[in-house]
């Protein structure tokens, strides 16, 4: 794989509490970029993808169903 651009930041808002995530994308070989997901601190916490069929996948990582969907979608949100 190949660093492709810059690491940004995401924050996922819920009723009563605001998490920021660094995100720092990553080329792959078969066209589809890896989303390196990153707590404040620098700890990895997981890694994503969006499928051709638009659902976001956990390649390794350990977050809850609906963590991925929101991180995904977030993370659309701010490469659109």
């Amino acid at each position: 794989m190949e660093k492709s651009e810059d690491a940004f930041e995401i924050e996922i808002t819920d009723d009563q509490l605001t998490e920021r995530f660094i995100i720092r994308p990553q080329h792959t070989t078969d066209g589809i970029p890896v989303y390196h997901c990153y707590l404040p601190d620098g700890t990895s916490i997981g890694e994503l993808r969006q499928e051709p069929s638009g659902e976001w996948i956990q390649v390794w990582g350990d977050l809850a169903n609906n963590s991925v969907e929101r991180i995904g979608e977030a993370i659309a949100h701010h490469m659109a």
